[in-house]
């Protein structure tokens, strides 16, 4: 009966230690941290009228989308860098590690009437970049039998 009640004792003590020790080796190591990635980009709307209201001739209610979970930013007018040649908007803004894409969102005729956000010209992003450059175009379409809506597609991109 001790004999019995000693080797359990000494079998718990033993699992325990084992457990405790594989816990260690399993969480002592701490995986490579995800590098973050900067989106150097430049907005612009093609199909402007570039008389008469001028509100419209840059994009508005700029976003940034990303894979990340639930992860936009809209950006603010402070952020945006105006081209005045070509009637764009450049930024720069740093996305979440885990994105895997990245796309943009704005409207084009917000300065004199109402739109909506279409498309948002979605790019990869692979593994290991540290910054994403890229153009996107925009332009704004009558839908029926209502609004308009602005979709913008990607124009060019480069990785480095």
């Amino acid at each position: 009966m001790f004999a019995v009640r000693s080797f359990r004792r000494v079998l718990s003590l033993g699992a325990a230690l084992v457990a405790t020790g594989v816990l260690g080796v399993v969480t002592g190591a701490s995986p490579a941290a995800a590098t973050t990635a900067v989106l150097n980009a430049t907005v612009d709307c093609s199909n402007v009228n570039y008389s008469g209201d001028t509100r419209d001739w840059y994009p508005s209610d700029l976003r940034v989308f990303t894979s990340s979970p639930s992860w936009s930013a809209t950006l603010p007018f402070s952020a945006l860098t105006a081209v005045p040649a070509t009637h764009a908007f450049q930024f720069s803004q740093t996305l979440p590690a885990d994105a895997g894409y990245v796309g943009v969102g704005a409207l084009c005729s917000g300065g004199h009437q109402y739109d909506f956000a279409g498309s948002s010209g979605l790019a990869g992003i692979p593994a290991g970049t540290s910054v994403v450059t890229a153009g996107w175009s925009c332009s704004t379409a009558p839908v029926y039998p209502g609004p308009w809506m602005t979709s913008c597609s990607l124009q060019s991109i480069s990785y480095s």
